[in-house]
């Protein structure tokens, strides 16, 4: 049984200035998107300072270890972190940028990100990357130095799964980008990433329609899988304030589902966080 999305009411998630303390990275000197482009699933193309992409790192099998938001800056390219931990893959980079007299810089302390609500946005200075979350209606601000705003790992793990944004649970090579709302940054064309062989195979012959979704139930499901009479849920976070996120097969739709008396709202993540 379904309904109309639009009529599947969604939490206000109260969210004003949470920031957002996962590492950052400054990559500087010449040939800084080459050696970042090698290793993406997309190519990161030169742009003007203050212009904002979007890398995909995955491991030998394809699977999702990071999908830093990168910032083109003067000083180089910044790019933000969505893993817990500095990433491995730094090394490669960082072995390959000095063959030109390069360097890889931790900045997780002289640049901040924080996650405020598009209509209280004040940007000032600031670079900003629009219309995240579900809704759109959230941005992340980044700026130099750090605010000593109150951040929390359970504050964070709240947002991203109420909003779509992801976690160590949809990382650590766990799952294909496909698979986790980046499918609009995997590009076969782009060179020879670690993992391409793998998203070209699935593509061509057996392609990917899973897709990530948001769970939200008021009941705590222990359940990892779920069968509907559409298709299966397979749930890959923790419930958290009635939210959890899931790998849904394609029949499986938006909106609200009755499984076996239990009532869950399911929505689309289309471009995670």
């Amino acid at each position: 049984m379904r309904t109309d999305p639009a009529a599947v009411g969604s939490r206000s998630v109260d969210v004003m200035n949470l920031e957002d303390s996962r590492p950052t990275t400054l990559l500087e000197g010449d040939g800084t998107e080459e050696a970042l482009s090698s290793i993406s699933t997309i190519k990161i193309e030169s742009r003007p300072s203050g212009a904002i992409s979007r890398a995909v790192i995955c491991n030998p099998v394809g699977k999702t270890i990071d999908a830093p938001y990168v910032i083109h800056d003067d000083a180089g390219l910044i790019l933000l972190h969505l893993s817990r931990e500095k990433p491995d893959y730094l090394t490669s980079i960082a072995r390959n940028l000095s063959k030109t007299g390069g360097t890889v810089r931790d900045a997780s302390q002289i640049i901040s990100r924080v996650f405020e609500q598009e209509r209280d946005l004040d940007d000032g200075d600031s670079i900003v990357v629009r219309k995240i979350g579900i809704e759109g209606n959230y941005c992340i601000k980044i700026s130099s130095g750090r605010r000593g705003l109150e951040s929390s790992e359970q504050s964070f793990h709240n947002f991203a799964l109420s909003q779509g944004g992801l976690t160590y649970h949809h990382l650590r090579g766990n799952y294909l980008p496909q698979e986790i709302g980046l499918a609009e940054f995997v590009k076969l064309q782009n060179g020879c990433y670690p993992g391409q062989e793998i998203h070209a195979r699935l593509d061509s012959r057996n392609p990917i329609t899973k897709r990530l979704v948001r769970v939200r139930c008021d009941v705590n499901i222990e359940k990892k899988r779920l069968v509907t009479e559409d298709g299966k849920l397979k749930i890959i976070t923790p419930f958290l304030d009635d939210f959890a996120h899931a790998i849904a097969d394609k029949g499986v739709l938006d909106g609200r589902i009755d499984h076996r008396g239990t009532i869950l709202e399911v929505k689309t993540i289309h471009s995670a966080f």
